[in-house]
Parts: C-alpha cells; structure tokens; sequence
C-alpha cells in the first residue's frame, strides 16, 4: 500500500527550545524509570507468544530516543526539558508526546481503529497545537514513528555512529504546525543480507533509525536487534555441510560397526552398500553408513561438499532428506539458530545436482529444489504442531545460478507461498545500464528474461512472492566506491511495480562507509517508499551530508559514477582474462580500452574511467584544500580514502593493460618503461588495508593489491620485464 501523508498546515520547523514544559508520555509497566524499561532488552522473552514486555521495552527506547534527539536539538536551555512519564501519571499542565496505541498507553485518545490497517511496522504521527501523537499498531511501528517524526523535524542518519548524524542546531521552537502522517513501508523486508558477526551498536541504531529490518542471527547481542525490530537470518549454501556432512559422524548405533554401542539407535535400514569403517580411522561417517545418500557423478557416488560448494545429496533418497531435515529443525529449535526469523535454504552454491534416474524423474535442479522447500516448510509446520518450534520462520529460497532456470512443472500442492518465498540474485549484473534497459544485452538482458519467465509470464508455475538480493557490493567490487545512485533510482521502482516486496544486498560493509553512505541511505529511503522524488532525495542527502560544500561533491560523485560503474567486466571479465595471459583483453562492447561508442551496450571505456577517476581525485583534493565546517571536513575525509584506492586500482589495471598488450605484441622495451609505474601503483595498493576492510570476508581484502585479483599477472609481469 502506498504510504499516506497528510499535512494539515505544514511550516518550516526550527530546532525545538520548549516555551513550557513537554512531557514525553509512555507506557513503563512495572518498572519506575523508562531508562529502565527501555534497555533492559536482556530480561525480555521475546519469543513467548506474549509480547507485553516486548512493548514496553520497545516503547520506552523509543521514548528514550525522541527525548535524546529533543534534548540535542534544544541544547543547553533544554536539557531538563522532555521528561518521561508513565502513561498513568501525566501532568495536567504542559505540551504531551504520547507514545503508542491506545492498547498501550492509556493517554493515547486516537481510535483503536486508526491503527487497524498499519501493519507491525506502520505508524500514526498525529501533531496538534498542544500534544503530538506518535505510534504504531505493533511496537516496531511506535519505534518507527520517533525515528520519523525526527527526521520530519530535520534529524538525518546518514551514516554509522556520530560523524554520520545531522542534528539541527538550537534555536527557538514552538510545537509544530498541525500535522497527519500515517505511513506504513512498500517493502516487508528491507536490509542486508549477512551471514557473519560484524556489526555493532553504531551500525544497528543506523539501520533501526533508517527503518531498515534485516540482518543475520550471528550477532552476540540479539536481543538488541529484538528490541530494534530487526529481523535475524540463517542458513545460507552451508546447510548440507551442517546438517548432513559426508565426514561428519554416524550419529546412531549402526549394527555393523563397533563403538558406538551409547547411540540412539539406528532408525535406518543398513545400506546394501555398506563397507564398514572404509577409512580404517576408528569412526563411521554418514558417507560410509550410507553411500547412496549423496549425488551420484558420472556413475559414482561423490562425497564433495565443504563448506558453501561441491556436489548435492542425492535429493530422491527419502531417508538422507528425513536425516537432514531432521537436524535443520531441531537446529531451529535449540541450535544456533534458535532465534532466527528466517532462513535462507539454499543448496550448495553452484553445485552439481545428482544425476541418478530417481532424481533426474523429479525434474530439473530448479524443480527439486522447490521440492525440498515444501518438505522443509512441512516439517516445520510439524515441529510447531507438536509443540516443540515455538515461532514462524520464513523460508527463503533461490532463483540463482543452478536454479536460475524456472520451474518446468507444478509446484506441489499446499506450497505455502505466505512463507516460502523466492530470492532472484542477479549476480555479475551491470551497472551502468538500469536493470531492465533493453540496450544491455551482453549482461542484463539474461537476468531479465529469467525474472520474466519466474515472476511474470502469465502461464508460470510460481505464483509467489518476490525477494530481491541485489550486489551493490559484490564480493568481486571488493569495496570499490562504486555509486549507485542513478541506476537504483530506477531499479527498485522497477522492482515494486514487478511485485517485489523484499530487497537486500550483500556485503555491506559496517563502518567506514564513505561514500557508501549514499547506496544505503537512498537504499533504506527507497525501500520504504520507491516513488520517491529522486531528486528531492538527492538534493537532501547532499545537504545533509555536505552542508556548504554540496554543489561540489555531488559534482564529484557523478564523475566517480563514471569512473565505476563498468566494475563488473572491470572485475569479472578483464581480471580473469589477465589472469589467463588472453591475447584479447577486452572483447565485450561494455568495456574496450579506447574510448568507443556503440548503440547498444555502450559504457565508459578503461580510459574514459581512468580520466573520470583522475578528475574526481583533482577534484577530492581541492575540496580537502578548502576550509569546511567541522563535520563536513571529516566526511570528506571519510570519502577520501575510498576515492583514492579507486583511484589506484583503475590505473593499475590500465598500466597491467598497457602492458600486457605490449609484451604480446612483442614490445617488450615499451612494457618494460611501464614497470616503475605498475611497481609503484602495487605498492600503493598492498599499502591500503583498510578501504576494503568492512565487508564480508566474501568481499574483504587484507589490502588493495590482494583486492584487484590481478596480483597473478602482475606478478607474471614483473618476472618477465624484470629479466636481462
């Protein structure tokens, strides 16, 4: 649903310096301070069916959030002003912010069902001459309608921790002109998908602030994210080697192996293709108690999985999927996984599909997987009817790499389509064209037909909904400061309007963003609602962010959106063909070394990029030369440090280039006048160790010269010029 917003009588507002006292109204059930109730996050049972104590601690943070951004913005004359207190002790005199519902906070006067159709995460921002009404019909929505509310009144959260707030400064403040905002979000889920702990506070309150919803369950802290309502994921393409390891030990009394006689006994009939203890080490893996559970591979059972890659199970067997999908759940039950709200149930990561006749009569790899998302979201439905998983998690399945074709044949009855939901990742997608532009054939026009054929043809099988996992850093980029602006202005409308209502990217890096900043800000903005102005946005961010100095920096991003956003046959392509000695380099029309045109799939060319990057840096270092205000003194710094490593690495590829094409054309004293400079460029970038340091280890580098995935053909360079 679109989101709504009213303004009755809309005025500028200034920084808030009360002229009486205002009262900020909350809900502290048993506990005598708000302080109290809204961090003591650690004692709450989030997950018991009875969300009262849910509430109140959600509630009271929110308060305790409004009071400190009112505080900030009312400097020093304000600083006793904004007390809390518990909704059955408000003062008769003064101006009220009341906080919640009506079930929730006894002062609220708003109808119950003003509320009705908002959604967990929805809100009421109800502004009148004398008190101001801020809430949701669920708890997160409440949460939500602070952080809004602030940012109506100018807060921006543009970035992790302090440097990245934008407070207005004091000054005098009435209430607020009358005001009706009711919004809820466009998208349900909205965030990152990660799979490591490397988040912290910062990084959480800046996701919380920017209502973004989605992270992942390795965080030591999850009540935090409980109570900040995000969202925490599972699974990834590592669950057959968690769940059902060829290596890992036979977990039951097997009557044909000795020593394992204190086991649960075994519930399967012994293999006809039992050997025993095959590797004589004194221990039965699953592999050797049951062979025929995995892929069978040109004719031979293989027992390749580690970690994310290798080879499927064997997905007809029904004994090898009641084995996993029995230790999937109960992991979901008291495991590590006990407090996720969702799993990503993936297969390994390109991996082969077994080839025996049992399976290849289930259909296609994409046809089986779906399969085994009914299975998995039975045996769920199972566990919590016997009263043993005691919440929903959502399951969230691919359509990716070996199962980017779609479905051929009818999903199986009673498919949940409310829970089981399909993420198309459009991994090595481009850049520099929108996602669905018919002119770029030699890359999006691929994904775009799989997208079509999964999500739209009228005559398709899956008819539910749609996830989107986008790359904006894809572990490739290696934290390039690649800018997105332009093409995810179009992509995520494009996204909503095809039925998308989910959307994440991976690798984000968690601190030091820079000018990453932009991707995610715009991003969490677009989520929300992806009809935004984009030029309104923009115009916001820009001024927010770099107050005097605005015109100039967003003059510098444009030419850093030229200088990047050809990264992925920069750093698909281009690397790999280095890396292999290729007598052509550069055979795409995305990327060519001189600049040329062409009609369809034109990008900048590798000296178009290179001029682009030299004009940003040029122009970096007259903005740093410049006096700035404080703040935005340090952010330019803080987009300085990616610049300049982007900077470093076009020109090393363009030297390498350079290079290589003269020593293939026999031109060896001309490649060998270029190795100062390519020595020099590699020593800049091993220097770097932390422009590309954030992310996940997917995407991380120890320094900028591991991060170019060129240090092989440099190398082979260096070796070869280097000689007499």
């Amino acid at each position: 649903m679109k989101s709504r917003f009213f303004v009755l009588a809309f005025v500028g507002i200034a920084a808030p310096v009360a002229p009486a006292a205002t009262f900020i109204v909350v809900n502290r059930g048993e506990y005598k301070t708000a302080e109290q109730a809204g961090n003591d996050e650690a004692n709450v049972k989030w997950d018991d069916g009875d969300d009262t104590d849910d509430v109140i601690c959600t509630e009271n943070f929110a308060a305790l959030e409004l009071q400190r951004y009112l505080r900030m913005m009312a400097g020093p004359a304000g600083q006793n002003d904004y007390e809390i207190v518990d909704d059955e002790q408000v003062p008769q005199t003064g101006q009220l912010i009341l906080i919640g519902n009506p079930r929730t906070n006894k002062a609220v006067k708003l109808s119950v069902t003003d509320f009705d159709e908002l959604g967990p995460e929805g809100y009421i921002i109800s502004v009148l001459p004398d008190s101001i009404h801020i809430g949701g019909e669920g708890r997160i929505g409440t949460l939500y309608g602070v952080y809004r509310f602030l940012d109506h009144i100018g807060v921006r959260w543009l970035s992790p921790g302090p440097n990245g707030e934008d407070v207005p400064q004091p000054s005098a403040f009435p209430l607020p002109s009358p005001v009706y905002i009711s919004e809820k979000p466009a998208f349900v889920t909205r965030g990152f998908h990660a799979w490591e702990d490397r988040g912290d506070p910062d990084f959480f309150d800046w996701m919380a602030r920017n209502r973004m919803n989605y992270w992942c369950v390795q965080v030591p802290d999850k009540a935090a994210l409980k109570k900040r309502g995000i969202q925490m994921n599972c699974g990834g393409h590592v669950l057959m080697h968690r769940f059902i390891s060829p290596a890992a030990a036979y977990p039951y009394h097997h009557s044909g192996f000795a020593g394992d006689d204190d086991r649960p006994t075994d519930p399967y009939a012994v293999s006809p293709d039992f050997q025993g203890d095959a590797d004589k080490d004194g221990k039965l893996t699953y592999s050797e108690a049951h062979p025929e559970w995995y892929g069978l591979i040109g004719g031979k059972r293989s027992f390749r999985i580690q970690g994310d890659f290798g080879d499927n199970f064997c997905t007809s067997n029904r004994h090898a999927c009641d084995e996993f999908f029995k230790n999937l759940v109960q992991d979901l039950i008291d495991g590590e996984w006990k407090d996720a709200d969702s799993i990503n149930f993936w297969t390994l990561d390109a991996g082969k599909w077994c080839q025996c006749e049992a399976c290849k009569a289930l259909g296609t790899p994409t046809d089986r997987n779906l399969l085994l998302v009914h299975r998995l979201r039975q045996e769920m439905k199972r566990a919590a009817s016997e009263n043993r998983l005691h919440r929903n998690v959502r399951v969230y399945f691919l359509a990716y790499s070996d199962v980017i074709e779609p479905p051929t044949r009818p999903l199986p009855d009673g498919f949940d389509y409310e829970n089981c939901i399909a993420t198309f990742f459009p991994i090595r997608r481009c850049y520099v064209h929108r996602f669905d532009d018919p002119a770029c054939t030699e890359f999006n026009r691929s994904y775009m037909n799989h997208f079509i054929h999964w999500f739209v043809n009228p005559d398709r099988y899956y008819r539910g909904q749609i996830f989107i996992g986008e790359y904006y850093n894809v572990s490739r980029y290696k934290c390039l400061p690649i800018v997105f602006e332009r093409t995810m202005s179009v992509d995520v409308s494009h996204y909503y309007e095809q039925g998308a209502r989910h959307m994440h990217y991976m690798h984000c890096t968690s601190k030091s963003w820079g000018t990453k900043a932009l991707t995610n800000w715009q991003l969490a903005r677009m989520l929300w609602d992806p009809n935004l102005d984009s030029k309104a946005m923009l115009d916001d961010y820009f001024a927010h962010r770099y107050g005097p100095a605005a015109g100039k920096m967003r003059e510098l991003y444009r030419l850093l959106d030229t200088a990047l956003c050809n990264a992925t046959p920069l750093k698909y392509h281009l690397v790999d063909r280095l890396n292999r000695n290729d007598k052509e380099l550069l055979p795409t029309r995305h990327l060519r070394y001189e600049a040329t045109r062409f009609d369809i799939d034109d990008a900048p060319d590798l000296v178009e990029m290179v001029a682009s990057i030299d004009k940003c840096a040029r122009m970096l270092d007259e903005l740093q030369s410049q006096q700035w205000p404080e703040q935005v003194r340090a952010r330019i710094a803080e987009d300085a440090g990616p610049i300049r490593y982007a900077a470093d690495t076009l020109h090393f590829f363009d030297v390498l280039v350079q290079a290589n094409q003269h020593v293939q054309a026999g031109r060896r004293d001309e490649a060998k006048t270029l190795l100062p400079e390519m020595k020099r460029l590699a020593k800049a970038l091993e220097a770097d160790t932390t422009s590309m340091k954030w992310s996940s280890s997917h995407a991380s580098a120890a320094n900028g010269l591991e991060a170019s995935l060129v240090k092989k053909t440099y190398d082979r360079l260096v070796t070869e010029l280097g000689k007499q």
